[in-house]
């Protein structure tokens, strides 16, 4: 099956070039980069002390619950972006349905959080901060019962840290608090070593251009924000046949040439229980920023064997299930190499 690449072509070149460049001329990130630095304290004081108080054993505050359940990294300039994922149900975060016109569900939402260097014994302080969203539902889609999923955008240098975070609506006051653990790796390091490796991999189901860069840290309902970019991802990866999410993920450590490009050709593969159902054509790319529409079919080609012996190919539906996206990397001017999987469910309707 054939893939094809669709830009958005101002999009992709600004996110492309506005990175390409310090990737390719950037130096290992070294401990003592990190300034030392005093957090400015922000948070309301009760806020600070409800989650100071939790963090040594973890103990929540359970009033709106809610907790952290996977983290996108993303590249920037001198830094690295993390996207923390969570998702919450519609009635703990009591939205209301708007008296004047009543077509839509609202729920003003606020998050403050503190993240804590955790490389020795005792947790750090690194920052504290705020971010506010109003969060809102269609009335002809709203079920108190669903779960909606939140992205809280901060940038962070690569390391070991602890988020400890509160989620308040404005209107009821009410609060719940949650910690999550996490990693950030060196990845310019690792690539100095002579390593291939890739920022998180995710899908879109769709991507919008923003006019101008959001500020960090940000927190929305449905997407997140990175650079120019607003993305809705599928937070929960059920994909269903003919549906084309975007892949969108950087490449670290390939060798560039003389004229600032790199030369990588990535094999697509579809497969279910380690069995090769779906080989897409191999792509080539110049640029180390990954943008590539996946296509995902209704069918897979089955080999039939007749009582005589006789071989014919046939076309079979997909049944619904587990599967992933396998995507072999190669760095065709340093030939280095890198397999990456993406799990996800296959829905049929």
């Amino acid at each position: 099956m054939n893939l094809k690449r669709l830009f958005a072509l101002s999009l992709t070149l600004i996110l492309a070039f506005s990175l390409a460049f310090d990737i390719a001329q950037a130096e290992p990130q070294k401990k003592n980069q990190k300034k030392e630095q005093t957090p400015q304290l922000i948070l309301p004081t009760d806020v600070k002390a409800l989650l100071e108080q939790g963090l040594a054993t973890r103990q929540v505050k359970p009033d709106l619950p809610f907790s952290f359940s996977d983290l996108y990294i993303l590249p920037a300039k001198g830094t690295y972006i993390a996207i923390f994922v969570t998702k919450i149900k519609n009635s703990d975060l009591d939205y209301t349905q708007i008296a004047t016109s009543g077509d839509s569900y609202q729920a003003e939402a606020d998050i403050f959080f503190q993240i804590y260097q955790a490389e020795g014994d005792t947790p750090k302080l690194y920052t504290e901060n705020k971010a506010y969203d109003l969060c809102t539902i269609p009335a002809s889609e709203y079920n108190p019962e669903a779960v909606s999923y939140y992205y809280l955008g901060y940038p962070l240098p690569a390391g070991k840290y602890i988020l400890a975070a509160a989620i308040g609506n404005r209107n009821t006051k009410k609060l719940g608090t949650t910690y999550y653990e996490f990693e950030i790796p060196d990845y310019e390091k690792a690539a100095q070593r002579g390593q291939l490796q890739t920022t998180s991999l995710f899908l879109l189901k769709k991507y919008e251009q923003l006019a101008a860069q959001e500020n960090y840290p940000n927190f929305h309902k449905d997407y997140f924000v990175w650079m120019i970019l607003k993305a809705y991802p599928y937070a929960e990866l059920k994909l269903r046949p003919g549906e084309q999410p975007t892949l969108l993920f950087m490449i670290y450590g390939a060798q560039f040439n003389e004229n600032q490009t790199v030369s990588i050709e990535i094999n697509f593969e579809l497969c279910k229980d380690d069995t090769k159902l779906v080989a897409f054509t191999p792509m080539t790319y110049e640029s180390p920023f990954i943008e590539q529409p996946i296509p995902i079919p209704d069918s897979k080609q089955v080999k039939i064997t007749d009582e005589k012996g006789e071989e014919t190919i046939e076309r079979r539906p997909l049944e619904a299930g587990n599967y992933e996206l396998v995507v072999n990397i190669k760095d065709n001017l340093s030939n280095r190499t890198l397999e990456k999987k993406i799990p996800f469910e296959l829905v049929i309707e």
